[in-house]
């Protein structure tokens, strides 16, 4: 019998408010958009800083006014998606729905151009021992992160990370079977 086992998370992490949002249908081509990196609006510079920054936006206020800190303190925004990532059981090998998914992810990345650096992270549960459970995470982050670069996905802009089940989802035990996950986190 062939076990198939479905991840279903995906959380984006960065951005400036603090909010998390119920999971909602899989949707890939927004989780892609909303890796897009932003667009810097078009602002006239009317004297710049000896960096080269401008000295009249207010993120450069505050640092001439002697508050880096202020300027670039920002509070952590996590979005979560829902997207089928499935394996086989102890497996690290991706299903033709997996792939699948992740060509949708990858097209839609490739046609937006610039999108923010991100880490794939991979989980299990606690069944097996700690250091299975450690390989066979890092084996499916770096699965997808091979799947996405061969797709055309900029090798510099991923990290593969596994954490086994050291990280299992909030209210859940370590044994938990939804702690078999893949996320995708960008700060």
């Amino acid at each position: 019998m062939i076990r198939i086992l479905t991840v279903s998370k995906i959380i984006l992490v960065g951005g400036v408010a603090a909010l998390t949002a119920p999971v909602q249908a899989q949707n890939v081509e927004e989780l892609a958009r909303m890796l897009a990196e932003p667009q810097a609006p078009a602002t006239a510079c009317e004297a710049r800083l000896p960096d080269g920054s401008c000295a009249d936006l207010p993120e450069t206020r505050q640092m001439v006014l002697g508050r880096p800190a202020q300027a670039a303190a920002r509070t952590v925004q996590v979005i979560r998606k829902d997207i089928q990532m499935s394996f086989l059981l102890g497996s690290a090998d991706l299903t033709d729905r997996a792939r699948s998914t992740l060509d949708r992810f990858a097209a839609e990345l490739v046609r937006i151009g610039r999108y923010r650096p991100f880490v794939i992270e991979g989980h299990t549960d606690s069944s097996g021992d700690r250091a299975t459970n450690m390989a066979l995470s890092q084996a499916r982050a770096e699965a997808v992160v091979n799947y996405l670069a061969a797709k055309g996905i900029d090798r510099a802009r991923l990290v593969a990370q596994g954490f086994g089940y050291d990280k299992p989802l909030s209210g859940r035990s370590a044994g938990d079977p939804a702690n078999r996950r893949v996320e995708v986190v960008a700060r």
